[in-house]
């Protein structure tokens, strides 16, 4: 039973997709303790406004590549419409902190 284990756990006969797997969640548990922190931090600003563009850009984001995936990768088509969904993106945030400073301006 030991040896089967052994077997598994050996370095040397670890595929190369299984070191792929190993840095991808050591990248992914670094990352999300970055993002926890930033989000926490955030969250006692009480600044759900930028917490929620940052949602939505990250969602965005997924449904992009996802969609460009699954349409035969990174293709032409791809690297035309990047520039706009940035610009979309940016434009948008843009919207949000001028809509916050007219309420700010009108609440004083």
């Amino acid at each position: 039973m030991m040896t089967w284990w052994i077997g598994i756990i050996s370095l040397r006969e670890m595929d190369q997709k299984y070191w792929y797997l190993l840095f991808l969640i050591f990248g992914i548990s670094v990352i999300y303790s970055m993002v926890r922190s930033f989000i926490r931090w955030i969250v006692q600003r009480r600044s759900f406004m930028l917490l929620s563009y940052l949602f939505i850009s990250f969602f965005i984001f997924t449904i992009y590549f996802g969609l460009s995936l699954l349409n035969g990768g990174l293709n032409q088509g791809f690297f035309y419409s990047f520039p706009l969904i940035m610009q979309s993106l940016a434009f948008f945030g843009c919207l949000l902190i001028i809509g916050a400073t007219i309420r700010r301006w009108l609440n004083k």
